[in-house]
């Protein structure tokens, strides 16, 4: 899983400081004085060159975190509201399906586990009441993470808890600290200094009930990966917040 490589031109830039440091010291080290070590002389010095240029005149300019956390919360207040327009009360499932991963949301609190119907409506009917059928959030986040980074979800619980940490805190520094950790049947995930936390606060203005019917985007990521490493369906069973501490806290409860 390549989740930390160097990339673009900063990543680019040094690494060729890097590489023109160990050529230089390996020069003087060996001090031979002959044409090979004039060759690494020129060579770490074209490398210094070329790695410093980059680094100065290359500028990156990532979306602010304030921004990109207010471009997901109107959908999901929108989905919340439009499920409970429709009656429906229960907690966001998402399902591994032969076709991928899907969310369901049942009708009431307490409906049994609901089955993915063979058809794609958005609304199905059966015998524990139905439930609003939707694509998870973080779906796109997790397909983008497949192809991109070559994430690979193990199938064992622990294994996709380090997975969840590695991506909250080092692909898509999401939180200055992430910890997921296996607590029964299911994962707790914490994130420490949420950087989109703004996101949370909007949302959660308008119902918390949102959190754990629809997920923001980096929820549903979780609650996806869990489902998809471990094929089994995976519940949002509580979110909470902590104002002071920028943090959430996210509970994942699988279904047997």
């Amino acid at each position: 899983m390549n989740l930390s490589g160097l990339r673009g031109p900063l990543g680019a830039g040094g690494l060729l400081v890097g590489l023109s440091v160990l050529l230089l010291l390996v020069a003087a080290v060996s001090g031979r004085g002959d044409l090979t070590s004039a060759t690494l002389v020129l060579v770490g010095v074209g490398s210094l060159i070329g790695g410093l240029f980059l680094l100065a005149f290359t500028r990156e300019e990532p979306l602010p975190a304030g921004t990109a956390a207010l471009l997901a919360p109107q959908a999901v207040i929108d989905l919340a509201r439009l499920c409970a327009d429709l009656g429906v009360q229960g907690n966001a499932h998402i399902v591994r399906t032969e076709t991928g991963l899907v969310q369901l949301v049942p009708v009431a609190a307490d409906s049994p586990p609901p089955v993915p119907a063979d058809d794609d409506y958005s609304f199905q009917l059966a015998g524990d009441g139905g439930a609003v059928r939707l694509l998870p959030t973080g779906l796109t986040l997790l397909r983008d993470l497949q192809e991109r980074h070559r994430l690979v979800l193990p199938a064992e619980l622990a294994g996709v808890a380090v997975a969840i940490r590695e991506v909250g805190e080092v692909a898509l520094l999401l939180a200055d600290k992430v910890e997921a950790v296996p607590e029964g049947d299911g994962i707790v995930v914490r994130l420490e200094g949420y950087r989109l936390f703004e996101g949370c606060r909007r949302v959660r203005a308008e119902s918390p009930r949102a959190c754990t019917m629809i997920g923001c985007p980096v929820c549903s990521l979780f609650a996806c990966m869990v489902a998809e490493g471990t094929g089994r369906t995976c519940v949002i069973d509580r979110v909470a917040v902590d104002e002071k501490g920028r943090e959430v806290r996210l509970a994942l409860r699988l279904l047997s």
